[in-house]
This record gives structure tokens, sequence and C-alpha cells, in this order.
């Protein structure tokens, strides 16, 4: 169980201040287009940014503020 523990992914907490930051902006205010793609390749194309792996960090960081599908989906997708 310790094992299982320690290879869960763990994502910086959604404060005011990490959700008011400009990357964080950008991952929030893309939810009418996870609604729409849901969890898939398309999904990074939601979010502004220069390019994907820009995205990807910015997902990593942003996560906990849009919902825990997300980090399981970044998770999944070994962007962190």
């Amino acid at each position: 169980a310790l094992l299982a523990l320690a290879a869960a992914q763990t994502f910086p907490e959604c404060t005011k201040e990490v959700a008011r930051t400009d990357d964080c902006a950008a991952v929030i205010n893309a939810n009418a287009c996870y609604n729409k793609f849901r969890w898939n390749a398309q999904t990074l194309t939601c979010i502004d940014g220069t390019d994907n792996a820009t995205k990807q960090k910015m997902v990593c960081k942003c996560c906990s503020c849009v919902a825990k599908a997300m980090c399981d989906w970044a998770t999944k997708s070994k962007f962190c």
C-alpha cells in the first residue's frame, strides 16, 4: 500500500493565488472546451499557450483548479 501511495501523483493545491495566475486562468477558462472534447488528444487545443509542452506544464500546475478528472488525465498522459 505504501508503494502505491508513493507512486501517486500530487498536484499543487488550487489556492486563490494559484487560480489568479495567467497560466491557471488559461486552464480554468477553457472549461466549455473540455466539456466538448472531454479528456483526449484535443484537450490541449483548448488552452491558450505557445506550444504543447508549455500547455502540459500549465495543466500540471493548475488541474486541481478544474477537476480531479483533469489531473487524472494529465497523469495518464504522462504530462506530470
